[in-house]
């Protein structure tokens, strides 16, 4: 077992060594730490392996008692910047009022600019929340004061108050508890620490994770624009709905029953369902199907809407370990892990269990593609072929030969038919995973076998707009 500590340490000699002596003498063992000066020169991470809760217990107990763990303060940290004459004693009545009010002040910033202002960026503590406005009445009366997200460009920072605006972005931004927060804090720490090893700079990190995250969200609701198209095929008609982010979303419809292929996020689970009611006629007196072609958190997040959900027993085992408390596909590569984990809170993303899944079959061999399961559709026949996990494990195409369609999941995109939107997202995920696959030789594998067995096909890629490979 497992268990991140975010510490509050002295920056000084020995504090690293009494927090290590304490969790050595309970049994525990530390298997990462991450102490970056520059960026925070009070918090550490401590990720501790123990054999029994009972172990965790004691660790946080006496960690508690050093004063190395604090509770939450975020709630009572402003971020301000103040447009203060470039003259001598100009922020002194500022200084008095903070004063006044017994405010402590956690950061200040300011330097010459080679105006005849200074923008002063402050950070204050304020124990009592009532006096917020009446501190921020009497320093506006002063000078023109603006409450601001922390620039995290700044050479000069105070490591607590990074994390707390980071924190208190994520919670506004998400709507996220403080055990959501802290989980969003403890995996950004650990993609930066991943790259930081290799020579990225440690801010990188946290920039990407913030356009990530409000990418994702900004683009919900009356922002939700999806780029879309359909096609017939023999007597189905095919409907396709690439989101600003996410996996894009295939249906097929027939006179009674509709067959969707992967989900996106589920934070767009709503949209995407008012936005196909609106596209075909009867959407909701229809029967509705969900294939699956793997199990990334960009595909899955239609399955809260679906009684029937096909799988393959490779995706079912995935969802099942969630269930039962385990580590999914992507959490056992700790490369991808920390993405996977920030993924989930950023898409809303709810566990579906398996209560709704269809184990349609399992894969009968380690050849690439073998068969994997097949059903039956409008009159149509469906394979699926199960590829060799480089993308991810259980990763499968779904192949009707009679209508010339292979639907490939992120065994294949259309990185060139991107939509602006989806282009930009589409930057992010490999910066911080490092690769979107698992085994980047295995994926080229695949990717070169689906280039030259569909020709003639009309090919729908797990990203991007659906395309023909010629002759």
């Amino acid at each position: 077992m497992r268990r991140t500590y975010v510490t509050n340490v002295e920056d000084k000699a020995g504090s690293f060594l009494r927090a290590a002596k304490v969790i050595s003498a309970n049994g525990g063992n530390i298997v990462r730490t991450s102490y970056n000066k520059s960026v925070d020169s009070n918090t550490m991470f401590l990720d501790v392996s123990a054999d029994d809760d009972s172990v965790f217990e004691s660790i946080t107990e006496e960690l508690s008692l050093l004063g190395f763990l604090t509770e939450d303060r975020d709630d009572n940290v402003l971020l301000l910047s103040l447009k203060i004459p470039d003259k001598a004693g100009a922020v002194i009545p500022v200084l008095e009022v903070l004063a006044h009010y017994e405010v402590n002040i956690s950061y200040m910033n300011a330097q010459d600019n080679g105006t005849e202002f200074q923008h002063f960026k402050m950070g204050i503590h304020i124990d009592n929340p009532k006096i917020t406005k009446a501190v921020l009445d009497r320093i506006a009366q002063l000078y023109e004061v603006t409450i601001l997200d922390y620039d995290i460009t700044d050479k000069v920072l105070d490591n607590t108050v990074f994390y707390l605006s980071f924190s208190s972005d994520m919670k506004e931004l998400l709507s996220l508890d403080n055990e959501g927060s802290k989980e969003m804090i403890i995996n950004s720490n650990k993609i930066m620490q991943i790259l930081e090893d290799k020579g990225e700079l440690p801010f990188t990190t946290f920039d990407y994770v913030r356009k990530f995250a409000s990418f994702v969200r900004k683009n919900t609701g009356e922002n939700f624009n999806p780029v879309y198209r359909a096609e017939y095929l023999g007597n189905l008609k095919l409907h396709m709905m690439e989101p600003p982010c996410g996996s894009t979303v295939y249906v097929l419809e027939s006179d009674d029953s509709l067959l969707f292929v992967d989900g996106a996020f589920h934070c767009y689970a709503q949209n995407i369902m008012d936005f196909f009611a609106e596209k075909i006629d009867g959407f909701y007196t229809k029967s509705r199907l969900l294939y699956l072609t793997h199990s990334d958190v960009d595909h899955v997040g239609l399955m809260p809407y679906f009684d029937r959900i096909l799988v393959t027993g490779s995706i079912y085992d995935d969802f099942k370990v969630e269930e039962e408390g385990g580590l999914r596909y992507r959490e056992l590569n700790p490369i991808h892990a920390p993405y996977y984990r920030l993924s989930l809170l950023i898409a809303g993303y709810i566990p579906p269990g398996t209560k709704n899944l269809e184990i349609i079959g399992r894969k009968e061999s380690d050849e690439l593609y073998s068969n994997a399961g097949s059903f039956e559709f409008a009159g149509y026949s469906f394979k699926i072929l199960e590829g060799n996990g480089g993308h991810v494990k259980g990763d499968t195409l779904l192949v009707c030969d009679d209508l010339d369609i292979v639907f490939t999941g992120d065994d294949y995109v259309n990185a060139s038919g991107f939509s602006k939107e989806q282009a930009e997202f589409n930057s992010l995920a490999p910066y911080l995973m490092q690769s979107v696959n698992t085994d980047s030789a295995k994926a080229k594998i695949c990717l070169k076998h689906i280039l030259s067995n569909f020709k003639g096909y009309l090919v729908c890629p797990g990203h991007g707009p659906f395309l023909k490979f010629e002759e």
